[in-house]
């Protein structure tokens, strides 16, 4: 399947001075799904010191219950997952991805790349502390996804901690 890059939705283009947990913690409390997920199962693949930090710290969901686990190559992840963080990955890893996700109900996080850019629902732009992150919506990928976020989530982009 080739993908085409399309155009994210930029939220904000500086960093907003929230960490990567409370980032993706505030996301996904603006993520519906078709069923709620019951427990909020988020999967990780791809190497990424971050993902690594994010799954010691552990997600809070303000919907209940977050069961945190790894994903090794070649595992399924529609039926495994409700949101899938991506680190570095190759560009076939993420073209199999992105079929294998294709109308299904999972959110994608993913740091920033190339094929991100096509496929992934939220982007993630991490400073190398992981102190300051800023992220884009792509609008385009959520539009074909069954997931939806809702409108609030771009005024995480206006917040500033003091």
């Amino acid at each position: 399947m080739l993908l085409a890059l399309v155009p994210a939705t930029p939220v904000t283009g500086q960093p907003i001075g929230l960490d990567l947990r409370e980032t993706v913690t505030r996301v996904l409390a603006y993520t519906r799904w078709p069923v709620p997920p019951d427990p909020l199962r988020v999967c990780f693949v791809g190497a990424s010191p971050h993902a690594e930090r994010l799954q010691q710290q552990g997600i809070a969901w303000p919907g209940g219950p977050v069961l945190l686990r790894r994903l090794e190559a070649g595992q399924a992840v529609a039926t495994q997952c409700d949101v899938l963080y991506i680190g570095a990955l190759e560009t076939p890893q993420w073209q199999q991805l992105a079929q294998e996700l294709d109308g299904q109900p999972v959110l994608t996080l993913c740091e920033r790349s190339t094929p991100c850019l096509a496929s992934g629902m939220v982007r993630l732009d991490i400073e190398p502390a992981g102190h300051a992150v800023r992220f884009e919506i792509n609008l385009d990928a959520l539009a074909r996804g069954k997931v939806r976020i809702h409108p609030q989530v771009l005024r995480l982009g206006q917040e500033r901690k003091p």
